[in-house]
């Protein structure tokens, strides 16, 4: 840890003085430890970055805080979507709290009073699909019908374009029924 040198700012003649170098390497551990801490401070004024102070995030964003089984990425990924939800609600808002959950493409559609959801690039259910679910419900107005569109791997898909190498390594949850 030991980048901070104070020994370099006095003049040559304290150098060769015992009790100078020893106080001196005191002070810069202390200073690399106040620098440590400075810099894990600043980490918790941002979203991506933070971890002890995500209690903050989930309050001033009115979230409930999360208990300690929660990830941090998935209390990231709530006060992302909470951030993301405030606005007029359109196609792009809905995408990008969408997105926040997800790290994936979708589709997002209105189609006769229902927002559909297409989830484009992967295959099978996501993980945190109730979580999607939650924050989807907290910023669509209570009228709207919500689809929730799940690409799953087909018989066509596979049917003469993979070899039995490729389906004995192709994990179960990408087809119909499985969980990512």
């Amino acid at each position: 840890m030991n980048n901070t040198n104070l020994m370099e700012y006095l003049p040559d003649f304290y150098s060769g003085i015992k009790e100078f170098q020893l106080i001196m390497d005191i002070e810069d551990n202390n200073f690399d430890k106040l620098q440590s801490h400075i810099k894990g401070l600043h980490n918790q004024l941002f979203l991506d970055t933070a971890t002890t102070g995500l209690d903050k995030w989930e309050k001033d964003t009115g979230i409930k805080i999360s208990s300690s089984n929660t990830s941090d990425e998935d209390r990231r990924s709530r006060v992302r979507s909470k951030i993301r939800g405030i606005g007029k609600i359109d196609e792009q808002l809905i995408k990008e709290v969408v997105d926040s959950w997800t790290n994936g493409d979708v589709e997002v559609t209105f189609k006769e009073g229902k927002i559909n959801i297409k989830f484009v690039s992967f295959y099978g259910i996501p993980s945190n699909i109730e979580d999607v679910k939650e924050a989807i419900k907290q910023i669509i107005p209570a009228h709207l019908g919500i689809n929730y569109d799940i690409k799953y791997l087909l018989v066509k898909d596979i049917h003469n374009k993979r070899t039995i190498t490729e389906l004995e390594n192709t994990k179960l949850n990408l087809f119909e029924g499985g969980v990512i």
